[in-house]
Protein backbone atom coordinates (compact mmCIF):
# COMPACT_ATOMS: atom_id res chain seq x y z
CA UNK A 1 0.00 0.00 0.00
CA UNK A 2 1.09 3.80 -0.04
CA UNK A 3 1.52 6.34 1.42
CA UNK A 4 -1.80 8.23 0.21
CA UNK A 5 -3.54 4.50 0.54
CA UNK A 6 -3.13 4.41 3.80
CA UNK A 7 -4.07 8.08 4.51
CA UNK A 8 -7.01 8.47 3.10
CA UNK A 9 -7.88 4.83 5.02
CA UNK A 10 -7.10 6.09 8.61
CA UNK A 11 -9.44 9.60 7.30
CA UNK A 12 -12.07 7.07 6.82
CA UNK A 13 -11.41 5.39 10.09
CA UNK A 14 -12.02 8.28 12.29
CA UNK A 15 -15.44 9.14 13.62
CA UNK A 16 -17.12 11.75 11.54
CA UNK A 17 -17.21 15.39 13.48
CA UNK A 18 -21.16 15.45 14.84
CA UNK A 19 -22.95 18.25 12.59
CA UNK A 20 -24.16 21.02 14.34
CA UNK A 21 -27.99 21.62 13.71
CA UNK A 22 -30.55 24.35 14.40
CA UNK A 23 -33.85 24.39 15.11
CA UNK A 24 -36.67 27.08 15.34
CA UNK A 25 -39.79 26.66 17.18
CA UNK A 26 -43.02 28.82 17.22
CA UNK A 27 -45.34 28.31 20.46
CA UNK A 28 -47.09 25.35 20.83
CA UNK A 29 -44.03 23.78 18.26
CA UNK A 30 -42.27 21.14 18.91
CA UNK A 31 -38.44 19.36 17.68
CA UNK A 32 -35.70 17.15 18.35
CA UNK A 33 -31.98 18.11 18.49
CA UNK A 34 -29.51 15.50 17.50
CA UNK A 35 -25.62 16.29 18.34
CA UNK A 36 -23.01 14.06 19.04
CA UNK A 37 -24.14 11.88 22.19
CA UNK A 38 -27.31 13.43 23.10
CA UNK A 39 -30.96 13.52 21.73
CA UNK A 40 -33.22 16.56 22.91
CA UNK A 41 -36.65 17.27 22.55
CA UNK A 42 -37.67 20.65 22.86
CA UNK A 43 -40.84 23.05 22.96
CA UNK A 44 -42.57 25.98 24.53
CA UNK A 45 -45.17 27.76 25.85
CA UNK A 46 -46.17 31.04 27.33
CA UNK A 47 -45.01 31.89 30.60
CA UNK A 48 -45.54 34.14 33.08
CA UNK A 49 -45.83 37.85 32.11
CA UNK A 50 -43.42 38.37 28.54
CA UNK A 51 -41.62 35.14 29.16
CA UNK A 52 -41.76 32.16 27.38
CA UNK A 53 -41.26 28.47 29.15
CA UNK A 54 -38.66 26.22 27.32
CA UNK A 55 -38.91 22.41 28.26
CA UNK A 56 -36.40 19.76 26.78
CA UNK A 57 -35.93 16.62 27.77
CA UNK A 58 -32.75 15.20 26.71
CA UNK A 59 -30.83 11.26 26.82
CA UNK A 60 -27.68 10.04 26.01
CA UNK A 61 -27.80 8.44 22.71
CA UNK A 62 -26.77 4.88 25.07
CA UNK A 63 -28.27 5.36 27.98
CA UNK A 64 -32.46 6.27 28.05
CA UNK A 65 -31.72 8.04 31.27
CA UNK A 66 -31.69 11.24 31.18
CA UNK A 67 -32.94 14.81 32.45
CA UNK A 68 -35.50 17.88 31.75
CA UNK A 69 -34.18 21.49 31.35
CA UNK A 70 -36.87 24.00 32.29
CA UNK A 71 -36.36 27.66 31.70
CA UNK A 72 -37.91 30.80 31.22
CA UNK A 73 -37.22 32.92 28.17
CA UNK A 74 -37.66 36.78 27.54
CA UNK A 75 -37.19 38.72 23.84
CA UNK A 76 -33.37 39.10 23.24
CA UNK A 77 -32.44 36.20 25.83
CA UNK A 78 -29.47 33.70 25.01
CA UNK A 79 -27.66 31.10 26.83
CA UNK A 80 -25.04 28.42 26.02
CA UNK A 81 -24.13 25.72 28.10
CA UNK A 82 -23.33 21.80 28.48
CA UNK A 83 -24.91 19.13 29.70
CA UNK A 84 -23.27 16.98 32.52
CA UNK A 85 -20.82 14.25 31.37
CA UNK A 86 -21.20 15.27 27.54
CA UNK A 87 -18.06 17.10 26.97
CA UNK A 88 -17.62 18.87 23.92
CA UNK A 89 -21.55 19.59 23.12
CA UNK A 90 -22.97 23.08 23.75
CA UNK A 91 -26.68 23.84 23.33
CA UNK A 92 -27.99 27.19 23.05
CA UNK A 93 -31.18 28.26 23.84
CA UNK A 94 -32.25 32.03 22.38
CA UNK A 95 -35.40 33.87 21.91
CA UNK A 96 -36.47 36.49 19.45
CA UNK A 97 -40.01 37.94 19.42
CA UNK A 98 -41.94 34.61 19.16
CA UNK A 99 -39.49 32.41 18.00
CA UNK A 100 -37.08 30.67 20.10
CA UNK A 101 -34.37 28.71 18.50
CA UNK A 102 -32.25 25.81 19.90
CA UNK A 103 -28.40 25.10 18.65
CA UNK A 104 -25.93 22.66 18.60
CA UNK A 105 -21.83 23.02 18.39
CA UNK A 106 -19.38 20.81 19.40
CA UNK A 107 -16.11 22.54 20.99
CA UNK A 108 -13.02 21.23 22.30
CA UNK A 109 -12.39 20.84 26.00
CA UNK A 110 -9.68 23.34 25.62
CA UNK A 111 -11.57 25.98 24.88
CA UNK A 112 -14.51 24.61 27.47
CA UNK A 113 -11.44 25.09 30.46
CA UNK A 114 -10.86 28.82 29.02
CA UNK A 115 -14.83 30.03 30.14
Amino acid sequence: MTIRTLAVLATLALPMAAQAETVTLKQMEGATVHHATVDMSVYWTKGAGEAVELVAYYAAKDDAAGGKLQMALVDGDSVTFGLPGHVGQMFTFAREGDVVSVATTGTSPETLAMN
